[in-house]
């Protein structure tokens, strides 16, 4: 369903207004141009990237775009020199890794792993978006444990639901009252305007994207706020433009046929894997160190592996490895087996990444829809029954994602597709079996950009560029991203298995 934007009436320029939009000079391409600030670059504070050869930066940003004379926020932003001589360069490849609420900081390393022509040819820049990691003001102690699960037995996910909208109701309200105005500023469609803001302080004269998960939604927003400044999006692992507040839970189906497909690629792991939850669900391990490993231990830590193929293939098939020895052999094998499931590693995270912070921050700005009780269960109920092992872990955050926000409205939401542009250029790609982002998202994704061509790998990645190991994958998107020319026709990349891990430097 397509959203209405707010939009701001300017009667003194009524009658100039219709000429600047003729010479494509928006009120949004002459917000941005006024805002244009060249970054200076210096040594970074954070050790790891400095030797890594990353430079660093702050672009200073309004916090609501249509009012620059006001709250202003800094962004933290990271640069990766290009590595060819001058004449080779075409630009500067941005990237978004995802969340929402994920630092750009935090994977700046995709940044070493580019491909040579890639390196020679751009400088690779990523930021902290809003609120996030290193920029300033940011959001602190505003997130929130993993669900509350019975560790055994039956799960009565009505119940589950009803706990994860107290808790996080509790935590966004207390985020709120820390970061009311700050968080008002998160949407994305502030994300987007920093972007533009950022793609003029190189001065680059086009944008040249790539944005996985979440990052798609900054990348389409921008295609469809700033259409005549792309020059190639690469959209990775996609969110529907579609969608509203609710049809983000559908992604909660995902993970049962990324897990499906994975177990099916590997056969030796399907029946240890089958009998170790079987087991789990009657009784949790007791572990030497007097903590209770439970299901929820493992399937949490387990889909976190897949979407990564160099994860899925070693430590996926460790943690099943492990887990089925902890419970089934004796002896020294199994007292290796429970002692190595102590590590952090191989348990539950203790803060939920898809939930609260800048997940719900960003969401709940986006998306003006506020599901009421019957709706969310009602949801929940389907889900719990297509998806039955990772439902409804998912289903009770996406669908309580935004409790506590009820008095918080969203002021600028997203735009919703289908969006009233042509022609832009930009590769539409993922896995079949993505475990966050199921490929149909992807096509909706085409649907509303029909000038894009797609490019799908055979297998449960999420975001395949650089994480697919697809000889394939990484010629067709590198190819692209040199030359800016779509693809004639969409493609399919066969599976490959798994190669070793890489090490960064």
């Amino acid at each position: 369903m397509a959203m209405e934007r707010n939009c701001v009436h300017m009667p003194i320029f009524k009658g100039l207004l219709p000429l600047l939009v003729l010479a494509g000079l928006t009120p949004s391409v002459l917000a941005a141009a006024r805002d244009s600030k060249e970054l200076q670059w210096g040594p970074c504070r954070l050790e790891r990237l400095a030797k890594q050869g990353f430079d660093c930066s702050t672009l200073q940003r309004p916090l609501r775009h249509l009012n620059p004379d006001g709250p202003q926020v800094d962004l933290a932003v990271f640069r990766l020199p290009a590595t060819g001589p001058a004449d080779q360069k075409i630009g500067t490849l941005f990237f978004n890794p995802g969340g929402p609420g994920q630092s750009g900081h935090g994977s700046s390393w995709k940044g070493l792993l580019l491909p040579d022509a890639i390196r020679r040819s751009f400088d690779f820049i990523t930021w902290d978006p809003r609120g996030i990691g290193q920029s300033s003001p940011a959001l602190e102690n505003c997130s929130v444990g993993m669900p509350q699960r019975p560790a055994t037995g039956r799960v009565a996910w009505d119940q589950v639901l009803m706990t994860r909208q107290q808790q996080l109701a509790e935590a966004n309200r207390d985020c709120i009252v820390r970061h009311r105005e700050l968080i008002q500023g998160m949407g994305t469609v502030e994300t987007v305007h920093d972007l533009e803001a950022l793609r003029a302080s190189v001065g680059d004269t086009t944008l040249t994207f790539w944005g996985v998960s979440y990052g798609t939604v900054i990348g389409s927003t921008y295609a469809a706020l700033f259409p005549n400044r792309v020059r190639a999006l690469v959209l990775d692992g996609n969110v529907s433009p579609w969608l509203g507040l609710e049809g983000l839970s559908h992604s909660s189906l995902a993970p049962d046929d990324s897990l499906r497909f994975f177990l099916q690629a590997n056969p030796d792991l399907a029946y240890k894997f089958d009998r170790a939850l079987k087991s789990l669900e009657r009784q949790s391990l007791r572990l030497p160190d007097g903590s209770v490993y439970t299901r929820w231990d493992f399937l949490d830590r387990l889909i976190q592996f897949l979407p990564i193929s160099r994860l899925a293939g070693s430590y996926g098939r460790t943690l099943i490895m492990t887990v089925d020895q902890a419970v089934f052999s004796s002896g020294t094998q199994r007292a290796a087996a429970l002692e190595d499931l102590q590590q952090p590693v191989f348990r539950s995270d203790p803060v939920d990444g898809n939930a609260a912070a800048g997940f719900s921050a960003v969401a709940c700005q986006d998306f003006p829809q506020r599901p009421e009780m019957e709706a969310q269960r009602h949801g929940l109920s389907e889900l719990t029954r297509r998806a039955p092992i990772y439902g409804g872990s998912l289903a009770v955050n996406f669908l309580a994602i935004c409790s506590g926000y009820e008095e918080l409205p969203s002021t600028d939401p997203i735009p919703r597709a289908p969006f009233n542009v042509s022609d832009v250029s930009g590769l539409i790609t993922g896995s079949n079996w993505d475990g966050s982002t199921p490929w149909h998202w992807s096509i909706e994704m085409a649907r509303a950009f029909p000038s894009m061509r797609t490019l799908q790998v055979v297998g449960q990645e999420h975001g395949i560029y650089l994480n697919a190991q697809s000889d394939c994958v990484e010629v067709a998107v590198t190819d692209y991203l040199l030359t800016a020319r779509v693809p004639e026709q969409d493609q399919v990349c066969a599976y490959e298995t798994a190669k070793d891990l890489q090490a960064v430097p």
